[in-house]
C-alpha cells in the first residue's frame, strides 16, 4: 500500500465519520425549540411534547406528532406564552354557569311557569298532570316561577352547568394527552 492510497483511505473514513455526525445533528425529530421552552422527544411513542419554562404555558396543543404518510404535523407548532392566572377553559365554564343562573327565570317563564301559575297553552300546561307530586321537578319549577329561584338553587344550577361545560370542553379538545 502506497502512502497515497493510505491517505485516500484515511480521508474517506474521515468523510464518512463527519457525514454520519452531520446526519445525526440535522435529522432531529422535533421542531426547533421555541423561546422560553424546549421540545421533549418521545421516540418510543413517536411524538414531541413542548415543555415551557416557569411562568409560561403552551399556546396550543403541546403534544404533536409527525405523519410520514401525510408529510405533515398533526397540529401547528405552539409557542410558550406568558401564563394567565385563569385558563380559557375555566373562564368559559364560569361564564356558562353565570349565564345559566341569569337565564333560569327567563327559561321558566318561557316554558309557562309564571308568577300567576301555569300559563294556559304553554309547554308547562301540556306536561302538567293531576298526579303531579309535591317535590317533583314540575312542582319545583312552578315554585321557582312563582317566587323566584332560591340562592341555593342558583348555586346548584351555576355549579352544575359550569362542571358540565368544563368536562365537555375537555372531551371536545383534539389535543393529545401526555
Amino acid at each position: 500500500m502506497t502512502p497515497r492510497t493510505g491517505c485516500a483511505i484515511f480521508f474517506f473514513f474521515l468523510f464518512i465519520i463527519l457525514c454520519l455526525g452531520l446526519i445525526n445533528k440535522v435529522d432531529s425529530f422535533c421542531p426547533v425549540n421555541p423561546r422560553h421552552g424546549y421540545w421533549d422527544e418521545d421516540t418510543v411513542s413517536g411524538r414531541c411534547i413542548l415543555r415551557c419554562d416557569g411562568g409560561y404555558e403552551p399556546s396550543g396543543c403541546h403534544v404533536i406528532r409527525y405523519s410520514h404518510r401525510h408529510g405533515k404535523w398533526n397540529h401547528d407548532f405552539p409557542s410558550c406564552q406568558k401564563e394567565w392566572p385563569v385558563s380559557g377553559k375555566t373562564l368559559a365554564a364560569g361564564g356558562t354557569g353565570v349565564a345559566a343562573v341569569v337565564a333560569t327565570p327567563v327559561v321558566l317563564a318561557g316554558a309557562g311557569f309564571t308568577a300567576a301559575g301555569v300559563a294556559a297553552g304553554s309547554i308547562a300546561a301540556m306536561i302538567q298532570t293531576p298526579l303531579t307530586a309535591v317535590g317533583s321537578w314540575f312542582a319545583l319549577s312552578q315554585s321557582a316561577g312563582v317566587v323566584g329561584t332560591a340562592l341555593a338553587t342558583k348555586g346548584v344550577v351555576g355549579a352544575s352547568t359550569s362542571a358540565i361545560t368544563y368536562a365537555t370542553l375537555g372531551l371536545l379538545s383534539d389535543c393529545e394527552k401526555e
